[in-house]
């Protein structure tokens, strides 16, 4: 009777402020008095040589009932000078060597929170055998759960949370889930605790969704950003047009006697064209502009790339078509028509370069940001694939065009220079500020 109310009593404890230092502070077992001196001592050694903002950046971070000092301790052990390369085996030594140095398990949960922290800089943030390995860390058996309201009331609430921070980076970093593991939590916290019950979710619902996108992106994206730049453009056109085509020059090679190019802006362009795209530039009207803008983000995993766009305003007849379509009820089918019949018309929908926003006839990722690489890909679209565009006007309204005019503005501090047309904003930016009780006078007042 006396051992079932024992967590019952633990809890009770637990609730008091005046025990809560002595319950939390250790990770297995209470310390004797020598041990919290020795801690004391340690303390006042790591306060001199660790920089309280990197200490009040890791308490902001590990939550309650952690020890920001001790985390920063096993931080520092990930960067010993003992540890000539960091790759998985070092990482493995690490974990194996405090396992070792502490065979009591003390500050484990510092410890893991410290090796999650420096998983990235080690390599093995998508290596299962690693979370498997800090699993180990955990002792097993004092963090059992005996009953249903430990479990409810998370018992032991620091080794909980660091256990469900290691699956939940499991599933960020989309590592397929496996029956060890699972059979490792249940040892370490019962079958009923919240780290278990979480991978258990994650161990149902990873194999449904883990290749269920039509568009997959490699776990391991390239370095080089050339070939980003062909999986980004892939992405976004493939999936819209199959008859997309992409054509990959480099302005020092190619023959654009149009453009100049600087020494210091040479790089690569990658571009976009399709039939379609070609067939709306030859029925654009030569009296109304075509316009660049940008530039756009686009993410590949957590890498970002800038794209352009090369647009034209929507014809009439769009317009006319999409009243069509609003006309045509497709749900209905109490009166179904047949286009072959007498009398009856053929519907065309718009394509899918054909937006409300604007005709999109191109998209471009430079390799510079540079208006010179933006040159050289239109001159080289209206040479090879869209000579139609040579008799229409083609504004650029891209943020390097704008960053450019300013800072040629502010470099000959002329409004009258006759190499540039100053924006609407540079001159707003131009006029010098004047108090709010100014006001200019008017024809009537000058008379």
């Amino acid at each position: 009777m006396l051992l079932r109310l024992q967590p019952s009593f633990s809890l009770f404890f637990r609730r008091i402020p005046i025990f809560q230092n002595r319950i939390f502070a250790s990770s297995t077992a209470p310390r004797s008095d020598e041990e919290w001196e020795q801690d004391k001592t340690t303390d006042k050694t790591q306060n001199e040589n660790t920089p309280q903002e990197d200490e009040a950046s890791i308490a902001s971070m590990i939550g309650p009932y952690v020890s920001s000092k001790q985390i920063a301790f096993h931080t520092g052990q990930f960067d010993s000078e003992h540890i000539k390369k960091k790759n998985k085996q070092a990482f493995l030594d690490v974990v194996e060597a405090y396992k070792i140095q502490f065979p009591s398990r003390r500050g484990h949960v510092e410890f893991i929170r410290a090796a999650l922290r420096r998983m990235k800089d080690f390599g093995v943030e998508r290596d299962s055998e690693s979370y498997k390995k800090l699993l180990s860390v955990f002792p097993v058996g004092p963090y059992r759960h005996q009953s249903m309201i430990q479990v409810s009331v998370r018992f032991w609430p620091k080794q909980n949370e660091t256990a469900s921070t290691i699956v939940s980076a499991m599933e960020s970093n989309g590592i397929p889930p496996d029956l060890e593991v699972v059979h490792m939590l249940r040892e370490i916290f019962g079958p009923w605790a919240h780290p278990v019950r979480r991978f258990a979710r994650f161990l149902y619902w990873a194999p449904k969704f883990m290749n269920k996108n039509p568009y997959p992106i490699p776990w391991e994206l390239p370095n080089d950003e050339r070939t980003l730049a062909k999986l980004a453009l892939q992405r976004m056109t493939s999936t819209v047009d199959l008859e997309t085509k992409l054509v990959d020059i480099h302005s020092a090679t190619d023959s654009s006697p149009n453009v100049e190019h600087p020494g210091a802006e040479h790089s690569w362009l990658i571009y976009t064209h399709t039939p379609k795209q070609t067939k709306l530039a030859s029925n654009l009207p030569g009296d109304k502009p075509i316009y660049i803008e940008g530039p756009y983000g686009v993410y590949l995993r957590k890498k970002q790339l800038q794209y352009y766009v090369l647009k034209a305003d929507p014809s009439p007849e769009y317009w006319q078509k999409k009243k069509d379509l609003e006309k045509f009820n497709t749900d209905d089918v109490s009166d179904l028509r047949s286009p072959f019949q007498p009398g009856a018309s053929l519907y065309i929908p718009p394509s899918a370069h054909e937006l409300d926003d604007g005709f999109i006839l191109s998209l471009c990722i430079i390799g510079k940001p540079f208006t010179s690489l933006i040159n050289c890909w239109l001159h080289h679209l209206r040479r090879n694939f869209m000579p139609d565009l040579n008799r229409i006007a083609v504004v650029d309204k891209t943020k390097l065009t704008q960053k450019k005019q300013i800072d040629r503005f502010y470099s000959s501090h002329l409004l009258s220079t006759p190499e540039f047309t100053v924006l609407h904003d540079t001159k707003r930016l131009a006029q010098e500020p004047r108090p709010w009780w100014y006001r200019d006078k008017t024809d009537d007042e000058d008379e």
